[in-house]
Order: C-alpha cells, then sequence, then structure tokens
C-alpha cells in the first residue's frame, strides 16, 4: 500500500484546494500509466492550508465501458443516445481504412477521465518519492543489512508510520476496510489500495496489513510467521470475492525495500500489470512461504537481496558513502 494520498480535513473540498493549488515543478511523468506529479503550494488566504507544500497526483484512470455496452438483444441507439455523441474531436487524419484523432471526452457514458489525489501537507519524503530520479542495483548481503540497512530502519520516527496505527485501530478509514481477522498474532485488515478506485475488478489492487506490530519487513520474517503468512494467504480470496475476482486470479506479494516499514501484503488481480510487481521489488508470497518453510527458517536472514534504489531515496546515500570507503 502506497503512502496515505491526502491528510486533508475530510470536510475540505478537494476541488477548492485544487483551485488553489499553484504549480511549482512537475516532479515526474509516466506515459505508460498516464500519471504525472506536480508540486506546488496551496494559497488562498484563510485557508486551512494555506502555504502548505502539496503534491498533486493526476492520472488516466481506465475506460468504464461495460455499464455502456449493450446487450446482444437490445436495438440500436437512436442518434443522439450514442457512445461518442460527447466527443469534441480535431479533424483528424484517414488512411485507407485507418482513421484517427485527438480531442476531449466530454461524455459520462465513457466513466470518468481523471483521477486526482493530493498530499498536503508534503514532506522532503514524499517529494523524493515523486520526483523523476537515478536508478541503481544493489546487492544486499546479510552483514551489509546489519550494517546499512537495520540502523536505517529503526531510526525512523514512528509517526510516519501512525497512519497504519489509525488503521489498525479503526479510527480512519475503517468504513474501507473490507475484511479483518482480528487476531493479535495471526490476524490483519485487507482494504483498496489507494492507487485503485475500486471500480474495475480487472485492476483490482487490495492490500492486508498484519496487525502484529514487530515485523519491519521481508528481513523479519522466520519460521514463526509462517501461520500469519499462510493465514494472509488463504483469506486474501475473501476480500477478493467482494470485487468477483477469483482466488486463482491473485497475485500476493510483498515489497522489499518496502515503501513504509509495517509488513504488508499487496494483493492484486493477475490481469494487472504496473510499477512494483517486477522481480526488482516484488517477492511472491508463495516463494516466501516455501523458501521459509522447505529452505531455511532463517532464509530471509542469511540471503542476498538485490533491489533498486532511487537517488532520491534516503537509502541511496548510505549506499553510495559505502561505496566511497
Amino acid at each position: 500500500m502506497s503512502l496515505p494520498e491526502t491528510t486533508l480535513d475530510s470536510r475540505a473540498s478537494i476541488q477548492a484546494l485544487l483551485c488553489q493549488f499553484r504549480l511549482q515543478e512537475v516532479l515526474n511523468e509516466d506515459p505508460s500509466t498516464k500519471t504525472a506529479w506536480l508540486l506546488g503550494h496551496i494559497g488562498g488566504e484563510g485557508s486551512a492550508h494555506a502555504g502548505a507544500t502539496a503534491i498533486v497526483t493526476i492520472e488516466r484512470p481506465p475506460f468504464s465501458l461495460r455499464a455502456a455496452a449493450p446487450s446482444v438483444t437490445a436495438p440500436p441507439s437512436e442518434p443522439g443516445q450514442g457512445l461518442f455523441d460527447g466527443l469534441a474531436l480535431d479533424s483528424g487524419e484517414q488512411n485507407d481504412i485507418y482513421s484517427w484523432a485527438a480531442g476531449f471526452a466530454n461524455t459520462s457514458a465513457l466513466g470518468p477521465d481523471l483521477r486526482v489525489s493530493i498530499i498536503c501537507p508534503a514532506t522532503a519524503k514524499h517529494i523524493n518519492k515523486h520526483r523523476r530520479q537515478q536508478y541503481k542495483w544493489v546487492r544486499e548481503t546479510p552483514e551489509l543489512y546489519a550494517k546499512l540497512v537495520r540502523p536505517f530502519i529503526d531510526a525512523q520516527p514512528p509517526a510516519r508510520i501512525q497512519w497504519v496505527h489509525n488503521i489498525l485501530a479503526k479510527r480512519v478509514e475503517a468504513e474501507r476496510i473490507i475484511y479483518e481477522d482480528p487476531d493479535p498474532e495471526l490476524g490483519f485488515v485487507i482494504l483498496p489500495d489507494l492507487k485503485w478506485d475500486t471500480t474495475d475488478p480487472a485492476s483490482m489492487y487490495l492490500v492486508a496489513i498484519v496487525h502484529q506490530h514487530g515485523i519491519k519487513s521481508l528481513r523479519d520474517l522466520n519460521g514463526s510467521h509462517l501461520p500469519l503468512l499462510k493465514n494472509i494467504r488463504t483469506k486474501a480470496a475473501i476480500g477478493a470475492q467482494k470485487y468477483g475476482v477469483r482466488s486463482d486470479c491473485l497475485r500476493l506479494y510483498v515489497h522489499y525495500q518496502p515503501s513504509y516499514y509495517h509488513l504488508h501484503v499487496h494483493i492484486t488481480n493477475v490481469a494487472l500489470v504496473g510499477r512494483g510487481m517486477t522481480a526488482d521489488r516484488a517477492h511472491l508470497l508463495d516463494v516466501v512461504i516455501s523458501n521459509i518453510e522447505d529452505i531455511a527458517s532463517d532464509f530471509y536472514q542469511r540471503a542476498t537481496l538485490a533491489y533498486v534504489l532511487g537517488s532520491d531515496d534516503e537509502l541511496w546515500q548510505r549506499w553510495a558513502e559505502h561505496a566511497d570507503m
């Protein structure tokens, strides 16, 4: 699960805040996901967020055409009732049987054509996470983990995962929880990841957050955690059923390095392909369980783990200093 996309008062209007947003920098753009990240400040004197640094994420969501599709027995729609009646297109071009044009989808028949989220106030960590950066591979041996990474993890202020504790305690987002096993050792909550708008099952993205507070990352997992991991694997299907996704269509994995240091498992539809699901970061839950159960209980305390770091990642500097030694 990503960091919370907003800490705004629930009574505040996102649209009103966007009208007060003053662009400072385009942090990044991703043509493959049709997403852009914008850095700026909230203007407007008297606003509770006036002067605050904000990151606005703008993305093009998938088309929602299923509801608009007629049944095979339905008669053709009358003129003026077509799917594309609201489009405003340029003159376009044509070559033999191929035609194309650009324009604006001024119609609700295709579903919402824009999704906006805000982080406000945005910290330096948020800004670095979303800014375009360089990347490099690192090979983390158990010795380098103990020397460089574990001290970094232990130094993270508790406030950075307070939002996780708020969810587990149901102080916030309680209505978004779609399944909970309340057991303090084996239990977890499942809720939609903030990257998913919950409309299209093919792009389903859920996250299971464990109730245990002492498991910070993949490196902490050992044989004692197998009942917890297997419990998540078994019951993830219950959450997915809410969106009509079968158990054999689920991809379960953990990230290393994770976005935040409290164990959580990503649950996605296998049809969804995106960043964060590739071998440079994602470890399939089935493989994690097998490594611990079939190879060694302390597999992840002994393994060398390779992953990608961005130049704006806080860990980057530690690895850079080590390379210079």
